[in-house]
């Protein structure tokens, strides 16, 4: 039965593998032709590609037993990257980012794939950059002896994905710490989007490490001990890339800090001008609004140098004022 008869998926390519790993491009009745063979070679497995996981056809499905992992994860909405073993063979979501570091909303792309000893069905729902370059590997005469190294090779080339991510996201933190090292003030808001990115990325992209050990501790019965070896390999890597994403959490939230004590520094010192300016006029303001009071009896009223002396009483206070405050900021 097909997952949605009225929205087919069209098969983008099919390959043909040897017993030695070579691939061999197919058309789609050769492929169809050899999932109808009754006895398969024994080294032999087919790879078919569709540009959607929705509406495979029956002619594809009559030949492959999809699981219903496969089915039930395509209407999730979290699409985070897995790889898990359902009976016989192996389920994966894979994620492809095209990220720019700008704060633009990343654009995503995510691969389902299905394996058993002699097929691996993989869809997605647009072209990723890993399938690309999967296919130029192939096509370049490069071996991958089971489905399952394959799916390695992706996974290695999602690991890699990440640290080119990681790269950037770190670049950009370097011209960051460098303007605050020229006393260049950043905005803050230009590093909050990269610690949300990262927490974002690091569930896209990253598989759980227990999942694949568990994989590898209990493999299916056709996987080889170097393509096992392999994948932990590439588990390893994303543990890396893991830690790597947390020290640069830490560290862009330490930026963060600097940059909003010193914001807060700068506010302060600016508060602090405009008080010392205000305590500055205020014996002026004072002595003004005592003087200009049109009532009887004050001092002054009839001598020619009033003026002069109220404003020599004025500047007195005003130079005391700020001395005072001068004395202030030394000693702080």
């Amino acid at each position: 039965m097909s997952l949605q008869p009225h929205k087919p998926a069209r098969l983008v390519f099919s390959y043909l593998f040897s017993g030695e790993g070579q691939g061999q491009l197919l058309d789609e009745q050769a492929a169809l032709e050899w999932l109808a063979l009754a006895a398969r070679p024994e080294k032999e497995y087919i790879w078919l590609h569709f540009d959607s996981p929705h509406g495979i056809e029956e002619r594809w499905l009559q030949y492959l037993e999809l699981s219903m992992t496969f089915r039930d994860t395509l209407h999730e909405e979290r699409r985070s990257s897995r790889l898990t073993r359902r009976h016989h063979g192996l389920f994966a979501v894979m994620n492809d980012v095209n990220y720019v570091a700008d704060g633009k909303e990343p654009e995503i792309a995510t691969l389902w794939v299905s394996l058993r000893q002699h097929w691996l069905l993989s869809a997605w729902d647009r072209p990723l950059r890993s399938i690309g370059e999967l296919v130029r590997l192939v096509d370049s005469g490069q071996a991958f002896p089971s489905p399952l190294s394959l799916v390695t090779e992706l996974l290695s080339e999602q690991a890699d994905v990440l640290f080119e991510i990681l790269r950037k996201i770190a670049d950009a933190a370097n011209d960051i710490e460098d303007k605050l090292l020229h006393n260049k003030l950043p905005k803050r808001s230009s590093l909050g989007h990269f610690r949300r990115d990262l927490v974002r990325l690091q569930r896209l992209l990253a598989p759980e490490p227990d999942s694949i050990f568990r994989i590898v501790s209990r493999p299916p019965k056709w996987a080889k001990d170097e393509e096992l070896d392999y994948l932990q390999f590439a588990t390893e890597n994303f543990s890396v890339a893991a830690r790597d994403m947390m020290n640069l959490q830490d560290r862009i939230s330490l930026l963060e800090e600097d940059i909003a004590a010193r914001v807060s520094e700068k506010t302060n010192h600016s508060l602090f001008i405009l008080t010392s300016v205000t305590v500055m006029s205020l014996p002026m303001t004072v002595v003004g609004a005592l003087f200009g009071m049109n009532v009887g009896g004050m001092p002054f009223r009839g001598s020619d140098f009033g003026f002069w002396i109220l404003l020599l009483i004025s500047s007195a206070l005003t130079a005391i004022s700020a001395w005072l405050i001068f004395r202030l900021l030394r000693e702080g």
